[in-house]
């Protein structure tokens, strides 16, 4: 189960019987929150980059299509 960022953060733990150290696991609690926004925001801006790139792959294929047909064009042409 892939847990938010802000699910983390509301998460409270429960005390058992000689109970926890509270004030250690809240700070463990907030190292973990914030280390995980950041991968989070980081996958987020890859995502945005591998998107980015895809683009510009299907526009170079486009633009590579356009110069074979112009070079065979170009041969044709000059061979007539």
């Amino acid at each position: 189960m892939a847990l938010t960022p802000v699910e983390i953060r509301h998460v409270k733990l429960g005390r058992g019987f000689w109970g926890y150290r509270a004030g250690a696991t809240d700070r463990l609690l907030e190292e973990i929150v914030l280390s995980f926004e950041e991968v989070w925001r980081e996958r987020a801006d890859l995502q945005d980059k591998l998107e980015r790139l895809e683009s510009d792959i299907a526009r170079y294929r486009d633009l590579e299509t356009l110069l074979r047909k112009t070079l065979v064009s170009a041969e044709r042409s000059a061979q007539e």
